[in-house]
């Protein structure tokens, strides 16, 4: 009896003390998860707020600090700074808790560290130390402002997309040189103006007296506009100080008297036309974003702007679809060389030597699948924006509207076309799948052809649309723009890295699992880089006056 029992004790003992050995291994290997989740989590939650404050942080317009939210729409404002915010808390993501796809490149590198690697695979502390580095560098990015910084050129590169601060500007630069006071409102003008008569409005505009006068329009304008009550939020923002620019107004009106009546001398008349030039851009410099705040469209605002008393041309559009061919010759030369150079280059890394005769067959079958991937969506998204130009009703859309719609669009049409070039040529089991089960397979597909088609949508828009800044083609941007497309396909093969390693090579295939995904991502890189230097470097803007000879009339 005694000999059973004591066999029954140490029976529990046993049993507690594996399952104590148990937990214990099986806390070893959640703590690093939950160290690397905490700081993912709490990382984005920060990363979320830095990136909506950097696109809200204030824009330099006519050497004075101006909020982005008052350069554009308040729907466009939003879009963008989402669009910004998520693109900043995926990027977070994917250095943070993504970076071992990146790691598990390395096998198929024989010169990378291993230590490295089994840090990685174990999560040690040091390994989740630099993890936490690479986080806190990246949060300290979205806070710092400076021209190398590339988080925050994606920013400007959005509100690009929704006119800011381009629009402020061309309707200031409307302001000083083609304002023209409408008719009906002079006697108003002159009412409320002192020393302002109706001859002052058709002296040249480079003078103080035709300035003055135009700034008196500008405030009396203004001022109808915050007397209604409708636009107290803008009217009381700090950053346009309007009660500061109204006190300075009347501090100037002594100085414009003097002026009419003759009567400053020596340093005084400089000293006073600098106060008109200055009082006039803070004027013009508020009606621009008054004008863009109180109008939640582009046909709205020209209506707006010509009842002010300046025009606002609707922006011109070239054609996108002529540029297709360009598009389609980069990406066939590009998946050519990708799979003929990355098999080359697998080879070597192998210790197999130069091997340059690689099957052409597989090269060509790689062609086509990008064509039905790639090109099917490129093609699509040029026909589409070139039907609603030929419509019009893409007057009144901002690029970022375009883009966004361009990107689901290319997401949804790429797999498509993937889809039934795999079920009719494909190898494998894949061609006796049903077509809807083949398409949400293929769909993980589609986020390679929507990023190259808004990246090349952007850089034709800079070429082909009057109202984007023009690519500078000078050599001495060569570098940088060669840098630009290095970083997106870099970026491009960062994103899909989760699909290229779930690629598995079929039984009796000429490449081995490893070297059919080293090349995966070495073609998909090529395609990217491609892609991108015949956007950056392929076009050629045309002049307006040429673009307007080859508009219908």
């Amino acid at each position: 009896m005694a000999s059973i029992v004591l066999g029954i004790v140490i029976s529990i003992l046993l049993s507690t003390q594996a399952s104590a050995d148990q937990v214990r291994d099986a806390a070893s290997d959640l703590v690093p998860s939950l160290v690397r989740w905490s700081i993912t989590l709490l990382g984005l939650v920060v990363a979320g707020r830095l990136a909506w404050q950097a696109f809200g942080r204030a824009v330099n317009i006519a050497e004075v600090p101006t909020f982005p939210r008052y350069m554009t729409t308040r729907q466009q404002y939003r879009l963008g700074g989402f669009i910004f915010v998520v693109f900043s808390c995926g990027f977070f993501l994917l250095l943070i808790h993504e970076n071992r796809d990146v790691i598990a490149l390395a096998p198929l590198v024989p010169a990378f560290p291993v230590a490295f690697i089994e840090a990685a695979k174990s999560q040690s502390a040091p390994y989740l130390t630099v993890v936490a580095a690479m986080g806190i560098v990246y949060l300290f990015l979205l806070t710092k402002e400076a021209q190398w910084n590339v988080l925050l050129m994606v920013r400007d590169v959005i509100q690009s997309w929704i006119s800011v601060p381009q629009l402020a500007k061309q309707i200031m630069a409307q302001i000083r040189f083609s304002l023209r006071v409408p008719q009906e409102v002079l006697s108003k003008v002159i009412a409320n103006s002192p020393d302002v008569v109706d001859q002052d409005f058709r002296k040249d505009p480079n003078t103080p007296d035709r300035m003055w006068a135009e700034i008196c329009y500008m405030k009396w304008w203004l001022t109808q506009g915050r007397d209604t009550g409708d636009d107290a939020t803008f009217f009381t923002e700090d950053s346009f100080g309007f009660d500061k620019l109204m006190a300075d107004f009347q501090q100037g009106a002594p100085t414009m008297s003097q002026w009419k009546a003759g009567t400053l001398t020596g340093l005084a008349a400089p000293q006073a036309t600098q106060l008109i030039k200055d009082l006039y851009n803070r004027f013009a410099r508020l009606v621009a974003c008054y004008l863009i705040y109180r109008n939640g469209s582009r046909i709205d605002l020209r209506n707006e702007a010509s009842k002010f008393g300046i025009e606002i041309d609707a922006p011109i559009h070239d054609n996108p679809l002529r540029y297709w061919i360009v598009y389609i010759i980069a990406l066939i030369c590009s998946v050519y060389l990708g799979v003929t150079i990355s098999a080359v280059i697998y080879d070597v890394l192998q210790g197999r030597g130069v091997v340059w005769a690689q099957d052409p067959n597989r090269s060509i079958a790689w062609v086509m699948y990008s064509l039905c991937n790639y090109g099917l969506a490129i093609v699509v998204v040029l026909l589409l924006r070139f039907a609603m130009s030929s419509l019009g009703s893409d007057s009144d859309q901002s690029h970022l509207t375009t883009y966004c719609w361009s990107f689901l669009v290319a997401l949804a049409v790429g797999p498509a076309g993937l889809t039934l070039a795999v079920h009719n040529f494909g190898e494998g089991n894949l061609r006796e799948m049903s077509l809807a089960s083949l398409y949400f397979a293929m769909l993980r597909w589609g986020l390679g052809p929507a990023l190259v088609t808004v990246y090349i949508s952007y850089y034709l828009d800079r070429q082909s649309c009057s109202d984007l800044p023009d690519i500078d083609n000078s050599m001495r941007t060569v570098a940088w723009r060669l840098f630009n497309c290095f970083g997106f396909a870099a970026t491009n093969v960062l994103l899909l890295l989760p699909q290229l390693l779930s690629l598995m090579a079929q039984e009796g295939a000429i490449w081995e699992t490893n070297k059919l995904r080293f090349i995966a991502a070495g073609t998909t890189f090529c395609l990217a880089f491609g892609l991108a230097l015949a956007a950056q470097f392929a076009l050629k803007k045309e002049r307006i006056g040429t673009v307007l000879a080859h508009k219908p009339a």
